[in-house]
């Protein structure tokens, strides 16, 4: 059995309506010469049925059933990469779906360069139906406030980390990006402990001493749950701990970056502090956030206030959209503070 160039890591929990068109768009790629795992961990939805259909239409397919739930798509991508015969590794998400050329493109760019470690494409967003919600280029521009993605570019890591990667993650999603293998198990792959930022810390330990790539083809569908996502970002306090540990992470690894590490800081305070209203109130969970206003208050300054001042304009956000006029205030917001904040 000749090995293949790439690995193609499909990790499926719950997404049943969503498979066929991911599994559907990785085999109908104008490269050829990958392998394709599916990993399910043990969906609860009817995903067998559907990966039992999709297995007989694509009898290549190496298929994985977990008998019980890892607890994190992170153990997935782990078990991937391990189980993985190729050179580079495509964590194709179930949910999501390509163009036919993403994975030439993105091999093409890896083979430039053996330094490179990650190569990744442009992005569209779609909702459930896939229906485009915008392009991932405008995120990018409204965070950093560049034209780097206009155009293609190979990037030395410690660069990106200095520049972006302490400040947000400029990867949206893996199914847009490929893996050098050896760099992802050099880096310990992505760690299973963090629930939301795993693949945020896992660039940051590949990248610090290799390269990245970008396409600025669209050639990735990135499918957003708009509203689960936000709920389980704002859920508890623990999406903060982790932010702060890649912040300190880069603060160790990566020379001269302390100022823009303590800029990040305040940032992630900000968002922390705009996250209070929506978190669960368990014992457990104040208790982290008690830990956290003791960490932040030494980053922002007059954080307290911030807080009450948050709990005010969150009541006000009610008002208005229970008045029907929040997105006229949203896009007033935008229009007075340009750059700061989009229309939606």
């Amino acid at each position: 059995m000749s090995t293949p160039k790439v690995s193609v890591i499909i990790p499926n929990y719950n997404h049943a309506a969503y498979l066929p068109q991911r599994v559907h768009s990785v085999m109908k790629q104008g490269f050829h010469d990958f392998e394709v795992l599916l990993l399910d961990d043990a969906s609860t939805d009817n995903s067998p049925e559907v990966i039992a259909d999709l297995l007989r239409t694509y009898p290549d397919i190496v298929f994985h059933q977990n008998k019980t739930n890892s607890g994190s798509p992170f153990v997935q991508w782990n078990k991937g990469a391990h189980l993985a015969r190729g050179k580079y590794l495509w964590i194709a998400e179930s949910d999501d779906y390509c163009a036919p050329n993403l994975l030439q493109n993105l091999v093409e760019s890896m083979e430039q360069d053996e330094e490179i470690a990650i190569s990744y494409a442009q992005s569209y967003l779609v909702n459930e139906q896939g229906e485009t919600l915008n392009s991932y280029a405008e995120n990018l521009k409204f965070i950093y406030k560049t034209d780097a993605w206009e155009k293609a570019f190979v990037k030395k890591g410690e660069e990106v980390c200095r520049e972006w990667l302490i400040r947000h993650n400029p990867i949206p999603n893996a199914s847009g990006a490929l893996f050098r293998k050896s760099v992802f198990l050099e880096a310990g792959g992505a760690d299973p402990a963090m629930r939301l930022n795993g693949d945020w810390f896992l660039y940051a330990k590949m990248l610090r001493a290799h390269k990245l790539a970008f396409r600025p083809e669209h050639l990735n569908f990135f499918r957003v749950h708009a509203k689960t996502q936000r709920q389980r970002a704002r859920a508890t306090a623990d999406v903060y701990r982790e932010l702060i540990r890649i912040n300190d992470y880069l603060r160790t690894n990566i020379p001269g970056i302390d100022k823009q590490a303590d800029d990040a800081l305040v940032e992630i305070a900000s968002w922390w502090t705009g996250s209070l209203p929506y978190q669960v109130k368990t014992r457990e969970n104040q208790k982290k956030n008690r830990a956290l206003y003791q960490y932040f208050k030494k980053k922002k300054p007059r954080l307290a206030l911030h807080i009450v001042l948050t709990y005010f304009i969150i009541g006000g956000r009610f008002l208005f959209n229970t008045l029907g006029l929040l997105k006229p205030a949203k896009k007033l917001r935008s229009r007075l503070f340009p750059g700061k904040y989009f229309e939606h």
